[in-house]
């Protein structure tokens, strides 16, 4: 229950304090779990509802961040700021695979079936962002 208020709570603040973004936000996620729901339903058949979409959202915005913070985290405690070349690229690949494990998690898919959702969420997601912000 304090999981699903949790959230609730930090979008009531936002929208109290920042009601224009907060609109945005909102219908940023609607879209986004709009296209996991259907992004699961079509191209993998799986069928999902919006709690289950609406929770992939969430953790495929979470765990990126959670894999950012232990990379400043090790940044921090090693002195090491900047990463070019392999690391670099290793960087990106734990990024990506933190993202798609966001979706296996939620959905309970496999890592193809949550590559492919990921994929076609992600598209989604920055087409919705360009369109926001050519509206604003």
């Amino acid at each position: 229950m304090p999981a699903v208020l949790l959230p609730l709570l930090c979008f009531i603040a936002f929208l109290a304090f920042a009601p224009e973004a907060a609109m945005k936000f909102a219908a940023w996620f609607l879209v986004t779990t709009a296209v996991v729901r259907v992004a699961a339903d079509k191209a993998v058949g799986l069928e999902t509802g919006w709690g289950e979409a609406a929770k992939a959202v969430i953790w495929a915005a979470l765990l990126p961040l959670l894999a950012i913070f232990g990379l400043l985290s090790f940044g921090l405690s090693t002195g090491i700021t900047q990463f070019e070349g392999l690391a670099a690229i290793a960087i990106l690949v734990m990024l990506s695979g933190s993202f798609v494990a966001a979706f296996m998690l939620a959905l309970h898919t496999s890592l193809k079936d949550s590559a492919i959702i990921a994929s076609i969420t992600t598209v989604a997601s920055a087409a919705m962002a360009m369109l926001v912000r050519a509206l604003a």
